[in-house]
Formats: C-alpha cells, sequence, structure tokens
C-alpha cells in the first residue's frame, strides 16, 4: 500500500472515531434481567436487548443500558450513538436508571469493530472484541508505533490575524483569532464544552461569556478580548449538554442593573439560576427550579440580544425545550421575579418534542393571520424535529398553533433564527448530512409572509457535507456554530441566497470538513464590541474578530489561499487558489508568475504567467492552473514556485508573495507488479494503530463521561 494512501485512509478512519453529538427524542432501558416486550420507557420495565430498544425509539434517542454483557451484532456504531445520549452503559437497576457511573457499574458489548473501541468506551460501554476480528493482528513490536492523531491546538493561543487563510493553526478567512480559552486552563477541568450565551454589563460596559461545560457554568470576563479571564464556576450534575440564557433588568432600588443566567441540561437536575449581579468579582447559583428533572434548550423572548434586557413596552418570557416529564414539549416561564421564574403554561396535550426556539413579534398585516386577531402578535418558533411550528403564544395561558411545515429532507429539525425584518426563518437540520447519502451541507429559509401557509427553501448549499448546528441573524450576518468547520458567517443579504463570507476552523482533525457532530456547538455574536464567541466541544471558547462587516468598504487583500501546494504527477495540472479578503471595494487585480527549483518547466511542469483580476463587489476565489508532466523517471519529490506580483486597483498583499509547490512522483520505485506489497498486513496493523490513536485522541471524551452522568 503506497504511503499516501495509507495516510488517506488513516485519516479517514480516525475522524470516523470521533463522538458525535446529536439531539434526539426518548430514553429506553436495557437490563439483562428485562424482557424484549412493550416499549422500554419505564425504568423499572425494561428490554433485554439493545437492538430491540433501538427499534422502539421512532428516529433515535436515548438508551440507558445497565450493567451486564450486550450483543450489538449487526448494528451501525455510528447510528446507535444518535440521539440525546444515543446507547450509554453504566447504570443499574439497583437505583432505576437514576445515575450513570462507568466504573461500578461496567457494561460490555461484543460485535463491534476493535476500530470502534473507543468511541464505544466513550460512551460506557466496554467492547469485548471477539476472537476472530483480531486474528490478522501481530502486536509485536507495536508499542513504538506512531499514526496522525486529532490535532489539538496548544493550551494558550495568542492573538493572530487571518493571513493567506490561516490564523495560526486555524484554516480561516475574513476572521481574526483574538484568544482561546482551553478545557485545560478552567479552574473545573472540564471534560467537554457546550452551548454558551454572553452579555455586556450595562453599569460597567464590562462584556461576558457564560459557557456550558460538561461539570457546570463558566463566566468568563472577555472585556480585554486577547486577555480573556475566568470570574467562577457554578458546579452542576455531570452531562454533555449545558444550554445558556442570560436576562438583565434594572433594579431601581439599588439602581443599578442585576442580571441571570439560566442554565439547562440533559442531567437530572432541574433549572439553574445564576446570579451574574456581582461581577466582574464572584458569580453564585441563586435557585434551582424543579418544575422539571430534565431539558434541553433554553428561549428568551422580547429581549435585545446583545443587553439581554427587555425591549421597551415588552415583558420577557423564559421558553423551555425537551423538558422531562412531559414528552419534551414546551413550557413558558415568567420572568417577573427573575431568580423565581413561575411557570404560566405548558403546550397543549399531544405537542410534539420541541428541541429549540425563536420568537417574533409582528405588528404589521400579518397580525391579521394570528389567532383572534392580535396585534401585536408573539409568535413562538418551534424546531419540532421534523417540522418547524409557528405558534400565536400572544395569550400565553392559551397558545395556538398557525402551521406546521415540513420538507423532504427534514431529518432532524434542529434550530434556527429570524432575519432582521421577521419575514424569513433560517432552519438548521442536523441529521441531513448524516443520513442522506450524497447530500451536501444544505440550510434552509423558511418564509413567513403567510403565518398559516409558510414555504421553505433551500437557501444553501455547500461543497462538502458538513454539519451546520447553530446559527443566529445580526443586520446583514448570519453567525453558523458548524461543528467541524467551526464559525462561518453568511451575508444574509439575500435570505433566499445566503452566500459565504468568513470562517475559522476550530476542529482541527484529519478529514475534518466532513459531517459530524463534534466541534464547534455555540455562537454568540452579540457583544456591542462586534467581537464574536464561539464554544468547541474539545477544544473550548474562542473569542474571535469579524471582519466581515467591512468587506463593502475596504479594497481588500490578494493571496494565494494557503501557504504552500502540493500536487502528484498523475493528477496533470495544480490548481492554486487566489483569494480576495477584506475588502470588495473597486475592482482589482494581481498578475502571477511560476519560478524553476528543483522542478524545472518544460520538464516538469508547463511555465504559466498571467492576471487574475476580480470585478468591484467580487470576493469569489479564483484559480491558477499550472501543466504538471508525468513522466515514468523514477525520481524523489522536486518543487517550484509560484509568485504573486503588482496588486492592482489599491489592493495589497496578503501574506507571502511566494510559496512553494511541490511535485509528487507517482513513480514507486520499490512497488514492483502493480500490486500493494503486503497491503493486507499493513491494513491489519493500520486498525490497531488507529485504535491507539483514537484512545489518545479521546480522553476528555472519556472523562465527560465518568461519575453520576444522568442523560
Amino acid at each position: 500500500m503506497r504511503a499516501s494512501r495509507m495516510l488517506a485512509m488513516l485519516g479517514l478512519l480516525v475522524a470516523a472515531t470521533a463522538a458525535g453529538h446529536d439531539d434526539l427524542l426518548g430514553t429506553r432501558h436495557v437490563a439483562t434481567s428485562g424482557v424484549d416486550e412493550g416499549d422500554c420507557s419505564h425504568a423499572h420495565d425494561p428490554c433485554r436487548t439493545i437492538a430491540y430498544a433501538l427499534a422502539q425509539t421512532p428516529g433515535g434517542g436515548t438508551v440507558q443500558v445497565a450493567t451486564g454483557l450486550y450483543s450489538i451484532v449487526g448494528l451501525d456504531v455510528e447510528e446507535i450513538l444518535h440521539g440525546k445520549s444515543g446507547v450509554m452503559g453504566g447504570y443499574t437497576t439497583a437505583d432505576d436508571f437514576a445515575h450513570q457511573d462507568f466504573d461500578a457499574n461496567i457494561t460490555q458489548v461484543h460485535g463491534a469493530s476493535f476500530m470502534d473501541r473507543e468511541l464505544l468506551r466513550s460512551r460506557g460501554l466496554q467492547l469485548i472484541v471477539d476472537s476472530v476480528a483480531m486474528r490478522f493482528i501481530d502486536f509485536r513490536g507495536l508499542q513504538s508505533q506512531s499514526v496522525p492523531s486529532r490535532q489539538s491546538v496548544t493550551a494558550s493561543q495568542v492573538a493572530v490575524s487571518c493571513l493567506q487563510g490561516s490564523a495560526g493553526p486555524h484554516p480561516c478567512r475574513n476572521i481574526d483569532l483574538l484568544a482561546r480559552v482551553s478545557l485545560a486552563q478552567l479552574s473545573s477541568r472540564p471534560g467537554s464544552m457546550s452551548n454558551l450565551w454572553g452579555f455586556v454589563d450595562l453599569d460597567d460596559n464590562r462584556e461576558y461569556a457564560v459557557v456550558g461545560l460538561s461539570n457546570g457554568t463558566a463566566v468568563i470576563d472577555v472585556t480585554d478580548p486577547v486577555n480573556p479571564r475566568e470570574v467562577g464556576t457554578v458546579p452542576g450534575n455531570t452531562s454533555l449538554w449545558r444550554e445558556v440564557k442570560i436576562y438583565q433588568v434594572f433594579d431601581a432600588a439599588s439602581n443599578r442593573h442585576r442580571a441571570y443566567a439560566y442554565i439547562s441540561t440533559e442531567a437530572i437536575q432541574g433549572m439553574q439560576v445564576i446570579d451574574l449581579s456581582d461581577l466582574p468579582n464572584s458569580v453564585a447559583l441563586a435557585n434551582t427550579n424543579a418544575d422539571f428533572q430534565t431539558s434541553h434548550t433554553l428561549y428568551i423572548s422580547n429581549i435585545d440580544y446583545s443587553t439581554n434586557v427587555a425591549l421597551p413596552g415588552r415583558a420577557a418570557f423564559l421558553y423551555v425545550a425537551g423538558s422531562q416529564p412531559g414528552g419534551g414539549r414546551y413550557r413558558i416561564f415568567s420572568l417577573a421575579n427573575p431568580t423565581l421564574p413561575v411557570q404560566v403554561t405548558h403546550a397543549p396535550a399531544g405537542t410534539g418534542y420541541m428541541h429549540d426556539s425563536t420568537s417574533l413579534y409582528l405588528t404589521d398585516n400579518r397580525t391579521a393571520q394570528c389567532d383572534q386577531g392580535h396585534n401585536p402578535c408573539e409568535v413562538l418558533v418551534d424546531f419540532n424535529e421534523s417540522t418547524v411550528d409557528l405558534w400565536d403564544v400572544t395569550n400565553k395561558s392559551l397558545p395556538v398553533m398557525l402551521s406546521s411545515t415540513g420538507y423532504p429532507s427534514a431529518r432532524y429539525t434542529h434550530s434556527g433564527w429570524f432575519t432582521e425584518d421577521q419575514r424569513a426563518i433560517i432552519v438548521h437540520d442536523e441529521l441531513d448530512e448524516l443520513r442522506i447519502a450524497g447530500q451536501k451541507t444544505q440550510i434552509y429559509t423558511l418564509e413567513i409572509d403567510d403565518l398559516r401557509n409558510p414555504a421553505i427553501v433551500t437557501s444553501f448549499v455547500g461543497s462538502g457535507n458538513t454539519t451546520d448546528h447553530n446559527g443566529y441573524a445580526k443586520r446583514d450576518r448570519y453567525y453558523v456554530s458548524h461543528y467541524r468547520r467551526g464559525l462561518v458567517v453568511f451575508d444574509l443579504s439575500n435570505p433566499r441566497a445566503l452566500r459565504e463570507v468568513g470562517n475559522l476552523d476550530t476542529f482541527l482533525a484529519p478529514a475534518s470538513d466532513a459531517a459530524g457532530t463534534d466541534g464547534a456547538w455555540g455562537v454568540y455574536p452579540f457583544l456591542p464590541s462586534g467581537n464574536i464567541l464561539v464554544s468547541d466541544i474539545d477544544n473550548g471558547l474562542y473569542v474571535l474578530r469579524d471582519n466581515t462587516r467591512e468587506l463593502a468598504a475596504n479594497v481588500g487583500r490578494l493571496g494565494f489561499g494557503a501557504t504552500s501546494f502540493s500536487v502528484n504527477e498523475a493528477d496533470g495540472q495544480l490548481r492554486a487558489i487566489v483569494r480576495r479578503t477584506g475588502g470588495t471595494l473597486g475592482a482589482v487585480s494581481i498578475q502571477y508568475a511560476t519560478r524553476d527549483g528543483s522542478a524545472a518547466a518544460g520538464s516538469d511542469y508547463t511555465a504559466a504567467s498571467g492576471t487574475v483580476s476580480w470585478l468591484a463587489g467580487d470576493d469569489t476565489d479564483k484559480v491558477i492552473v499550472v501543466p504538471i508532466a508525468d513522466d515514468s523517471t523514477v525520481e524523489s519529490a522536486e518543487e517550484f514556485a509560484l509568485a504573486l506580483s503588482n496588486p492592482a486597483g489599491g489592493a495589497t498583499l496578503d501574506g507571502s508573495a511566494e510559496v512553494a509547490v511541490a511535485l509528487v512522483s507517482n513513480d514507486n520505485p520499490g512497488g514492483g507488479g502493480g500490486g500493494d506489497g503486503g497491503g493486507g498486513a499493513i491494513d491489519a496493523l493500520l486498525l490497531l494503530l488507529l485504535a491507539q490513536s483514537a484512545l489518545a485522541a479521546r480522553p476528555r471524551a472519556l472523562r465527560a463521561g465518568r461519575a453520576s452522568r444522568a442523560e
């Protein structure tokens, strides 16, 4: 097997071991003492097998497995891990599956590939490998072997601008890295990070990130964006899922503002209320609402999302999604007393599970479509797993559904946000790229001129199949935490046709730009400073500078899209990207030319030169094509150079004027006979090396799963 092929396989298979994060409805229970009857939904009446439990969970869901040995023969590991928690071990019937302890309650499975060992282990499932699966693996001499594994960014990262497609180790475009706070830098040493929110304290204008962790909630002062400071962490029950929203209110008695963070989690905990009023000195738990045991997400209506203060003349309400008991239907709470939220209603019986939400406040002619012609009309946007449901919630005690809209590619209708003019909702489906073969990244727009009969269109189709997660609109920009692509920023000027204008990748791993549910979880774009906050599950909190808003006012920079290029002889041509960043004002151009190195024009490649041009408003990538000669000569790798010069139209150079191009020969002096030369043995070795790599790559996920996780 050629080395390049080995590395390609290695990258794909290591990436496949990354733990996922999908959010579906339902909890089922499995124990060796159970019987495969009924729906397995009661802890005191579990079923016997994992396969049967999965069949009782439409659309996926949580399957809690007690101590014992179980078969997963014939089950796809990626599939069985879909769900709020997927299939999770570490439970016991002794406490009716109330608490999870990986060490005390050993759950074993057999029937999976050795490759899946660490992915299963991170979920509390110890893989007992069948001997037949191991018989081709030779363990001799493996201790000295090493393979590429998931790349973690350094524990500390200084501020760095996005130049020539990179901000330090992060691929980027029009987004600068200001700071990063790693998990190791946080006082509670969490195993993972989940969603976040932000706010500005209106008494002193200091800015903060409030971040969900696997073991609590951290409050981080980001007023100085290049030097973030943790103020404190409020502990919480262990969970991979923690969501945050904030409400700030003026306290006339003390002549100051007070702020509160509301925390939901899939752990059995209720809803925490954190008092932020003593910032920048400390934070404290003010109350825990026990109206429900678990919940998934939260949303606060009728507020300014940069200050989290109620808009003039409106009352803020807290919407809780995915709560249990109640089947996940939404609950509405009054925040008249911010520390003691009071439930005012819940969705009517029979309403489906609400995964996430946003809302509209309408005063235009569409109010005639609301129940009893409410004007103004408050409309709840309910992302309900397979549909987007609109509710008139003007009368909080009597919500009325206005419409329910599905779409052919719906696999898990996850979340979204409204455009500034409230004429459209941007919609994210979390599982379409994962579950539809060949599907590219898709983002949808629900047009709501007609509240009773909205229309949905596909507003973005990506070049790859990475999974989009959460998004928020701010004027004509739309900010998405795009899992394995990190932050992606879209131009929202035309909601029917989103256009990507910026990105910074927080997820650094082989084959990272692919469908999957790890990487960037949350984004908060509403800080008055304009800085962007992003939470990455494994890599921590990022503070970023958004340069996309200045594009129309600046001419911009011209440069290569990478710091180097590589091309194989067999490819026939080099396609080198040249990029315009930082501006779109006016027409610009730049000249290019090749230069010999150890590779020579005429024998190894064809010399190329010319001019690359952009019209006003254009920032699309351009491609320089250099023909490559495919000869039969056995030779080592060679290189030549590609250079840019004479930027015109007021543009400046972005990064280096010259990059090296590595020319890789496809003539293998030791291959012989066109075969892989012992590829079977290499493949067997790869399996074990990949498993070792996965073990090193997922320690945080494993730690996150230990000790009383209650999802």
